[in-house]
């Protein structure tokens, strides 16, 4: 089933109503859509690298090579350059720079009697440096920077504390360190990594109270440390001075956030809760976006694109510690790139013809449509915040607002008055394809083949529930992909009321439910208020309480307004937590880190009191309030809130503020967005055929390059060439039916970028 009508979610009005529109495809090809995330800081992130295979084989082959040279310069006249003997005196103290120079030449020595089979003393396990010299937090800090910036390639130095509480630098060799971390005769790894008897006796030891980890001291930051030679020893450590999260930009080509973070989890031998992100982005676009891993070492993530299981759809740049995690929402925006297709070759959208954007737009219909667009467009929540099966998500949101529990359980399952609404076959039109998309555009026979037979068992299985009741029998026909189903159905088999059941699924899904039926109401009012009070500010609207605060910066959003979306064909990007998206959060829920929620109005507000102050304002400045317990109703529009309430969902305004399973504080969104930095462009005709209408970071830093480095091909499925052969290349030579242009612009993260194309278009998203 197809997304809802517009009308059916409060979707009525234009902004600009008297300006033509147009006809066009929008992501005609993947290719045609990209998204750049803007940070908190305002910075547009790009790929400012190519971080490739080859180019990381080459530094580890540097870097070995260089630990060669620097290890076989040591000897028994070994000294220090003169600029590192300063440095060293500087920080370490001239005594215990002498000793770290004998402390080197005695290591080589005793090496080299080795190797002659001489009985020579062994060399010193370790040095220790004095505290007299290197006093204090800064100055041990100091030292270990000196020691490992010349001599980090072979040398490991470590702070310890002695019996006595002094504490002191102890630097030792890295290859000894090695040796001394590798199994001994009678470790762990001869008694228990054999073959034969005793194997899982060893294992049973190592269980119970105090059983685990014998012998060894594990501290609370996840450290194990080990006697050695050397004394204590970290092993598998983080260090003290490395802040706890890796942040780094990534780029991907048609494929999803949650598919591509897994991939990358996978590949470095991480789960995937240890990654993070601000939003979700298209799959059928070209996006890059800033992840957060943490504790994972930079140059392990830089290493593992050589590992045999990386997608080649993925790069990675940028990569960065910082000490706090990245959490789904802190974001600015987005930067929008697009191609519209097939636009009817009329005389006044010919880009031959009169209607170019530096010769008079107001002129044609492109460009009248655009200079109206630049003005703003009404910020209603997209088609995909309500979800596409028949049931909706607000449905779902206003029954658990309400309390009938029940009734929500009953339409999560998709039954209701009395029939099984077989969600397979609901959503065996409407569901977006999971699958693998062909050349053609196609899903694979195979995989159709598996989606069909997960669909018919979800009928089965609510067919089941609904003539027997019987929970547990449903539930081992659910397919173990419908998780929100199988969750509710387990629940109702271990015999825990509906209200409890609720309780079991993942609170974004329960609060996707809710804030949906929030949404509605927010797109209904806003509707009225443009039928009935006109499209410029009057008074008793509310605006921010300075008129230069800026709402641009999403301080309003909550979850709720965060567009994030993994969906293969829904046209919209950074679109909502779908319920299908909500449906698979097992797999993506430890990325979608949450910015702390329910905190209530973030933003200062006021009424109009006056013309005047109304004049002074823009549609822009006003905001509606999304209901909650933490919101104040305009004086014009309070009655309204309450009629639509009563009318379109049953509930009193004053239920969204008493809802007892999520709590609705209720947050403000600006009734219009106007879009920041928006320009627009004819496509020549030359280039209309192309897939490369829109250059990606990675053809851009390619072509950065010398000409004799630049490959003259590239395999199929490259990120960056997307012509003809490219994974997921569709049609690319086709001729085109009609015109082509391209356009970017900025959006907050709480707007939707299929609202702007319908203000834009003047045509309705419920079929694109």
């Amino acid at each position: 089933m197809p997304h809802a009508l517009e009308e059916e979610v409060g979707i009525t009005e234009y902004l600009s109503p008297e300006v033509q529109g147009f006809s066009g495809n929008f992501k005609e090809r993947w290719q045609d859509f990209h998204v750049y995330e803007v940070d908190q800081g305002g910075v547009e992130l790009h790929l400012s690298e190519l971080i490739t295979p080859g180019a990381v084989a080459a530094e580890l082959k540097k870097n070995a090579e260089e630990r060669r040279e620097a290890r076989s310069a040591l000897g028994a006249s070994f000294t220090f350059e003169p600029d590192a003997a300063a440095e060293l005196d500087a920080a370490l103290g001239q005594g215990n720079a002498q000793e770290l120079q004998s402390f080197l030449q005695k290591q080589t020595v005793a090496e080299a009697s080795s190797d002659a089979g001489e009985g020579a003393a062994e060399a010193p396990a370790f040095v220790d440096f004095s505290s007299a010299e290197i006093d204090g937090k800064e100055a041990r800090k100091k030292a270990h920077a000196a020691i490992l910036k010349h001599f980090g390639s072979f040398l490991n130095t470590e702070t310890v504390e002695l019996p006595e509480g002094a504490r002191m630098l102890r630097i030792w060799m890295r290859e000894a360190e090695r040796k001394a971390k590798a199994p001994t005769p009678g470790s762990q790894a001869q008694t228990s990594g054999g073959k034969g008897k005793g194997k899982g006796k060893a294992k049973s030891k190592a269980k119970g109270k105090g059983g685990k980890g014998k012998g060894k001291d594990k501290q609370q930051d996840g450290q194990e440390k080990v006697e050695s030679a050397f004394g204590t020893l970290r092993r598998e450590g983080w260090p003290k001075d490395r802040p706890d999260y890796l942040y780094f930009r990534l780029y991907k080509e048609n494929c999803n956030t949650g598919e591509a973070v897994s991939s990358i989890a996978r590949c470095v031998g991480r789960s995937v809760k240890q990654f993070s992100f601000a939003g979700t982005k298209d799959k059928r676009a070209v996006t890059v976006q800033a992840i957060c891993a943490h504790r994972l070492p930079a140059d392990q993530l830089r290493r593992t694109v050589l590992h045999r299981l990386w997608d080649k759809r993925l790069r990675i740049s940028d990569l960065e510690y910082r000490g706090e995690r990245l959490r789904l929402g802190q974001l600015r925006g987005n930067r929008f790139k697009v191609v519209l297709r097939n636009i009817p070759p009329q005389a006044d959208t010919d880009a031959s013809a009169a209607c170019v954007p530096e010769d008079g737009p107001e002129h044609c219909t492109l460009g009248q449509a655009f200079s109206a667009v630049k003005g703003g467009f009404l910020n209603y929540f997209g088609l995909q915040r309500f979800g596409t099966r028949e049931v909706k998500t607000h449905q779902v949101g206003a029954a658990i607002i309400a309390g009938k529990w029940e009734e929500a359980v009953n339409l999560i399952l998709g039954v209701y008055e009395g029939k099984a609404k077989r969600a397979a076959q609901e959503s065996g039109g409407d569901r977006p394809s999971k699958l693998r998309r062909t050349d053609a555009g196609c899903v694979d026979a195979g995989q159709e083949a598996t989606h069909g037979k997960v669909q018919q068992s979800t009928t089965d299985a609510l067919t089941i529930f609904l003539e027997t009741g019987d929970a547990q029998k449903a539930l081992d026909v659910m397919p173990r992909s419908q998780h929100l189903e199988r969750c509710l159905l387990g629940a109702r088999a271990r015999g825990l009321p509906f209200a409890e059941a609720l309780r079991q699924l993942p609170h974004q899904a329960v609060s996707l439910y809710a804030h949906a039926a929030q949404s509605f109401i927010w797109n209904s009012v806003l509707s009225r208020r443009i039928r009935e009070f006109g499209r410029h500010p009057v008074v008793g609207d509310l605006v921010f309480a300075s008129p230069n605060a800026e709402a641009f910066d999403g301080d309003t959003c909550e979850i709720s307004d965060v567009m994030v979306k993994d969906s293969s064909n829904a046209p919209d990007e950074d679109a909502d937590l779908s319920e299908e998206d909500v449906r698979k959060l097992p797999a993506v829920l430890g990325c979608l880190a949450l910015a702390p929620q329910n905190q209530g109005p973030r933003v200062p507000r006021r009424a109009l009191q006056n013309e005047e102050e109304a004049a002074a304002v823009t549609l822009a400045d006003v905001v509606l309030p999304l209901p909650g317990s933490e919101v104040v109703f305009p004086s014009n529009l309070t009655g309204v809130y309450e009629e639509l309430s009563q009318r379109l969902l049953g509930l009193s305004i004053s239920d969204f503020s008493n809802c007892s399973i999520v709590q609705l504080s209720g947050s403000y969104r600006a009734l219009a967005v106007s879009p920041k930095d928006l320009t627009w462009r004819a496509v020549p005709s030359e280039s209309r055929s192309s897939s490369s209408v829109l250059q990606t970071d990675v053809a851009l830093l390619l072509a950065e390059r010398e000409p004799q480095q630049v490959p003259q091909r590239h395999h199929a499925g490259d990120p960056g060439q997307s012509g003809e052969g490219a994974e997921g290349g569709e049609n690319e030579h086709h001729a085109e039916r009609g015109n082509v242009l391209a356009f970017d612009c900025v959006l907050p993260p709480s707007a939707y970028l299929t609202m702007l194309l319908r203000e834009l278009m003047k045509s309705s998203t419920s079929h694109q």
